[in-house]
């Protein structure tokens, strides 16, 4: 007990010198300075005398920075490093609670409960450092999304604490709007979500996404709040911790990443048999936290395994938006020239864009690799590009077998936006909401002109388009 009482405040102890310290800090000025001498050694039209002068005077502070980077790690640890010396000499049990699995899970949830909290009073101090706040959510969100032993130790707490929804009686089955980015898939999500009250992971469920009840409870006592504002991508939509987004994907590049995620792009790979299980016990426990609700997903990459998903719930709908091919692919062009602006003002967007699955933009933009997609090394400032993803995604949701066919539900935005009462009971019979689907806030997308497109390209589209809307028209009867 005195070993598990010492390695708790040495832990405690060593948060508290990391936060003290700036060690983080530090670290991510060795990185930053590492990633400068790269860039010094690459540029081209530099004299060699230049760039080995710069790497001179470089070198020098990289070596000072890195040198009281090991020693704040060392003034870190010793807390730690001191309780396990004196356990040596004197033995009091610190090793073996050290080496205790159920003790590390304990100490691993407590310190992160400690996180929290000294985030959320030093947040409330006056603000004079706000950068430092950042920098320590920024951490928790490493430890959390960027571990994939933290992944799997939420998961497994999770599962064992609770036990997922099941419902006494039949129900309708999840909704997945799924289908290509800029297709009007999240107010789609958002307008489902806020008028039937369905389950669906929001930003309140990070840093710890695959466990919902868990975190949900350790950090009701603090709950955040932050107001409604206009989302990263710049297109007008707002959000708060409140709204539904695509984090479900955590789930399944943790689980199926390393056979689905490859360098050319994100294959159509069918998940394993024990994924499909463990992801409809982790529906069930995201409904469980939201009280039994109907579950609604909304994640572009679930296009990669639909009959996966009909499998786990024969009774779902996978809701598939569209629009004209060369206005979402112009829109899917523009949002990844702004992902990539947004990525270049800070870095860590791209890392934790990485953590959430999300590779639709910006500079780890990779294509679904569907029959006729675009080459990894295409030129994503062309809008062929972008028309080439269009047509292969596409093609591939009209191509499924009959069984997949009948769970899906095409729904062409343009012309919900344009005519959205007459298509209000239709849609919401096809999607068996309980009540008329209110429709009316949609607004039409002003066409863009757009130049560049090949008349090959364009063909090839606007058949995908029109195979598109015929299907969209069976709502309508």
């Amino acid at each position: 007990m005195i070993g598990v009482v010492v390695l708790l405040l040495a832990t405690l102890a060593s948060i508290e010198l990391a936060w003290a310290t700036g060690v983080l800090r530090c670290l991510m000025d060795v990185n930053r300075l590492g990633r400068r001498a790269t860039h010094i050694v690459t540029r081209r039209h530099v004299s060699e005398w230049a760039k080995e002068r710069a790497m001179r005077l470089m070198s020098g502070r990289l070596m000072a920075q890195s040198l009281r980077g090991l020693a704040l790690i060392a003034v870190v640890a010793a807390p730690l490093l001191l309780a396990l010396a004196v356990d040596k000499w004197w033995p009091y049990g610190f090793a073996q609670a050290f080496t205790h699995w159920p003790t590390r899970v304990a100490l691993l949830v407590i310190s992160l409960a400690y996180l929290f909290t000294r985030r959320r009073f030093r947040n409330a101090a006056p603000a004079t450092g706000g950068e430092k706040g950042a920098g320590a959510e920024r951490l928790l969100q490493r430890m959390a999304l960027g571990n994939r032993a933290m992944l799997e130790i939420s998961f497994d707490i999770e599962r064992a604490r609770y036990k997922p929804w099941k419902d006494e009686s039949p129900q309708p089955g999840p909704l997945f709007v799924t289908g290509l980015a800029r297709a009007g898939t999240t107010i789609l999500t958002r307008l489902l979500h806020e008028q039937y009250g369905m389950a669906s992971l929001t930003y309140r469920d990070l840093p710890f996404p695959l466990a919902p009840n868990s975190w949900a409870k350790l950090s009701a006592g603090f709950k955040r709040q932050v107001e409604r504002s206009e989302r990263g991508h710049g297109d007008g939509i707002l959000h708060d911790l409140d709204s539904a987004e695509a984090i479900e994907e955590v789930f399944w590049r943790h689980f199926e990443g390393n056979r689905y995620v490859g360098a050319d792009g994100l294959s159509p790979v069918p998940p394993l048999p024990e994924t499909v299980d463990a992801f409809r016990d982790y529906v069930g426990l995201i409904r469980r936290r939201y009280g039994g609700a109907r579950y609604l997903s909304k994640n572009n990459a679930n296009v990669l395994r639909l009959p996966a998903l009909i499998e786990a719930f024969p009774q779902a709908v996978l809701v598939h938006p569209f629009r004209d091919p060369l206005q979402q692919a112009e829109s899917l062009r523009r949002q990844h020239e702004q992902a990539l602006q947004l990525a270049a003002d800070d870095p860590f967007r791209l890392e934790f864009m990485r953590w959430l699955g999300h590779y639709e933009f910006g500079g780890d933009q990779r294509p679904f690799l569907f029959p006729g997609h675009p080459a990894a090394d295409g030129d994503r400032g062309s809008i062929d590009y972008w028309l080439q993803l269009w047509v292969s995604v596409y093609s591939a949701l009209l191509d499924h077998s009959e069984a997949i066919q009948t769970r899906q539900i095409f729904i062409d935005y343009d012309t919900v936006c344009a005519d959205a009462p007459a298509l209000s009971a239709p849609l919401t019979e096809a999607l068996e909401l309980p009540e008329p689907w209110d429709l009316t806030s949609l607004r039409a997308v002003s066409p863009r002109t757009v130049d560049g497109a090949s008349p090959q390209m364009m063909e090839r589209a606007e058949t995908v388009h029109a195979a598109l809307r015929a299907r969209s028209s069976r709502i309508a009867g």
